[in-house]
């Protein structure tokens, strides 16, 4: 009986205990009863804040213990300045030697870029590009390799980068198929990034006009040269009492010399040159002789061409719209846009492309003012009204997300990604039927992109997030041109008509076709060049023959055979064999330092004047690659890439400027 009372004494106290927590509970059911309806917050809903802000994990905690409250959306911190900042604290921790807290710095900062919607920092990576060169230079090949590595990730787009970690691994570790694979990065990246592929192409068409002004230029010359022998012996025949032969070469270097006295700019010497020995010209040679008036005549377009194609490749704004046509954007991107925006008050592109950045970076407010500003300037723009729905729905404000996507509806029937987009509303709204609705209707517009949306949502229900939409490239590549054609009237490229290029060009073409020879060589039957003495000779001189291009004698002794006198022959030969003696060294040591002049002396002039083009463009290439209206970005030093190709096109011309025959068939 003594233990007894001390197990029912164990029991009360449990049953104590046990009353005083129902009598707790039962005190709470009146209070829950009078607290008003508490709406429960899918814990799959992305919490709206800064995705930028590195949070500690005590605080990481507290906020996944309160996932169902919904926190407003914070102003969008400055990325370059948080960046800059770990870009710093990794350089002070490698001199410290602390590597592996400054790996973590750069794990951060990439991290960081992920987050925010960023593909390239090239601040940052031009940092480390630099320091990269640098260790280069120095012949530390490891630390070199590291910041290529480094520059590479923070901008991809960035070739250069590529480039140095070859020579890097070349130097450093003799990985030839590293550097190989470096190589092929960096021709891919180069070839793939829009904004250098506008590079390209603008110092492309600087080489090409340039090339083709001198190519065939100096062919037109020396055309023009082969042909002054013809206009000497017309200019002694025209005054035989008052000119000799010697005197005739004296004026007529007179006259050719004249448009450069007269005139001054060489181009006059081209047009007036090329009036004046259009009658002595074969078909072939004709052909080059009006190509370089066109090339002249189209100079004074080409170059505004050429100034509105750097000025728009050099343009942040311009720069700004090609990156954003691959979707994502650049640190700097933002700055061009915003003053874009500014420039363009009647633009909604620019704003729209604005809010587009601020929603990747997870900048929701930034965002909503953007594409409220969209729709300030286009009350009817499906795309931001799509947008701004999709941010609404984000917040649950599913009513007003409902009617931005029914307005996107009627202002683009076409637009089934609104009508989807509003099925997935319906969804968290549990509106099923409506969402039903929804559904069928996306599918009769565009049943192949509801299907693949699907199938993506398939994976999870984080990928069943309304869809945004944006601008097609084409639409974002037709803008960029129009940007420089905004700051000035289209009457701006007039005045290119009135270039001394263009006026030369324009009056050479009136007057080789209307009055080819300009009063001063015939018309018609003008003197020729025999191609076996290299003696000129006209009707005068002697009856026209079956061979025009052959004198008399060399007829008879080359064509028909007939017997001479052997004093007569011997002199005959003696004269032919001095000038093809001349004709080979002079074409063979013409061709030495300009390819193609020896195919023109020796009557191929379009096969020249081809050479002559290519080989002044690689010239060019090589010289003017530091000196180009958009520098092309190579390692300092080497230039690889921008020496390679013009180097291998001079190598191709030269070979084949000597290695190939000069004189045509007929000659």
């Amino acid at each position: 009986m003594a233990g007894r009372p001390r197990c029912m004494t164990g029991r009360g106290r449990r049953l104590a205990r046990g009353s005083v927590i129902l009598s707790a509970v039962l005190s709470c059911v009146p209070l829950l009863a009078q607290e008003p309806e508490v709406i429960i917050i899918d814990p799959n809903r992305p919490i709206i804040q800064d995705p930028g802000s590195i949070m500690p994990p005590e605080e990481a905690a507290s906020a996944e213990e309160s996932s169902a409250v919904v926190v407003p959306p914070q102003k969008g911190i400055n990325a370059r300045e948080v960046l800059a900042d770990l870009w710093f604290k990794q350089r002070a921790l490698v001199r410290r030697g602390e590597t592996a807290e400054a790996a973590h710095q750069v794990e951060a900062a990439l991290e960081f870029m992920r987050r925010e919607g960023l593909r390239g920092a090239p601040e940052i990576a031009g940092a480390f590009l630099a320091d990269a060169r640098l260790a280069l230079d120095e012949g530390h090949y490891r630390r070199a390799q590291e910041n290529f590595s480094l520059a590479a990730s923070f901008d991809p787009s960035l070739a250069p980068a590529h480039v140095g970690l070859a020579l890097a691994l070349l130097r450093g570790d003799r990985d030839l198929r590293g550097a190989i694979a470096e190589i092929g990065t960096a021709l891919q990246v180069g070839f793939s990034n829009p904004g250098s592929i506008c590079q390209r192409v603008g110092n492309g068409l600087v080489i090409v006009c340039l090339s083709l002004c001198f190519g065939t230029g100096a062919a037109l010359i020396l055309i023009c040269l082969k042909s002054a022998p013809s206009l000497f012996h017309d200019l002694k025949e025209r005054f035989p009492g008052a000119l000799t032969d010697e005197s005739a070469h004296l004026a007529g270097w007179g006259i050719l010399a004249l448009p450069v006295l007269l005139f001054g700019p060489v181009v006059w010497l081209l047009t007036v040159w090329s009036a004046l020995f259009f009658p002595y010209l074969r078909r072939a040679e004709k052909v080059v002789a009006l190509l370089t008036l066109l090339v002249l005549f189209g100079a004074g377009p080409a170059g505004s061409l050429l100034e509105w194609i750097a000025g728009t490749s050099v343009d942040p704004g311009a720069r700004a719209l090609i990156r954003s046509a691959r979707g994502g954007y650049d640190l700097q991107d933002e700055q061009a846009l915003q003053r874009l925006a500014s420039a363009h008050p009647d633009d909604p592109m620019f704003p729209f492309l604005l809010g587009s950045m601020h929603r990747m970076a997870g900048r929701y407010d930034e965002a909503m003012k953007m594409y409220r500003r969209v729709l300030e300037i286009d009350s009817h723009h499906a795309r931001a009204m799509v947008n701004l729905a999709n941010l609404h729905t984000l917040w649950q404000e599913f009513a007003i997300a409902q009617g931005f996507y029914r307005k996107a509806g009627e202002a683009d029937p076409a637009l089934a990604i609104a009508h989807y987009n509003s099925h997935l509303a319906h969804l968290e709204a549990f509106h099923l039927e409506s969402a039903d609705l929804e559904l069928k209707e996306a599918r009769r517009i565009d049943d192949g992109l509801v299907t693949e949306l699907l199938a993506q949502g398939n994976e999870g229900r984080a990928r069943r997030m309304p869809t945004d939409v944006g601008y097609a490239p084409k639409e974002i590549w037709k803008r960029v041109p129009r940007l420089r054609l905004d700051e000035g009237p289209r009457s701006a490229w007039a005045p290119t008509l009135k270039a001394p290029a263009t006026v030369a060009g324009g009056v050479g073409l009136v007057l080789a076709l209307l009055l080819p020879g300009l009063g001063i060589a015939p018309r018609t039957a003008p003197a020729r060049r025999c191609r076996r003495c290299g003696r000129a000779f006209c009707r005068r001189c002697q009856v026209a023959t079956k061979p025009p291009d052959h004198c008399s004698q060399c007829m008879h002794l080359f064509i028909l055979r007939d017997g001479l006198a052997p004093s007569v022959k011997n002199q005959k030969m003696e004269e032919v064999v001095r000038h093809r003696r001349r004709v080979w060294i002079g074409q063979r040591v013409l061709s030495l330092a300009l390819p193609g002049g020896g195919h023109i002396m020796g009557g191929r002039p379009i096969l020249g004047a081809l050479l002559l083009v290519v080989w002044s463009g690689a010239w060019l290439a090589l010289l003017l690659r530091d000196q180009l209206l958009v520098p092309s970005g190579e390692i300092g030093a080497t230039g690889l890439l921008s020496v390679a190709g013009p180097g291998a096109a001079s190598m191709l011309a030269w070979l084949l400027g000597n290695l190939s025959s000069h004189e045509s068939a007929a000659e």
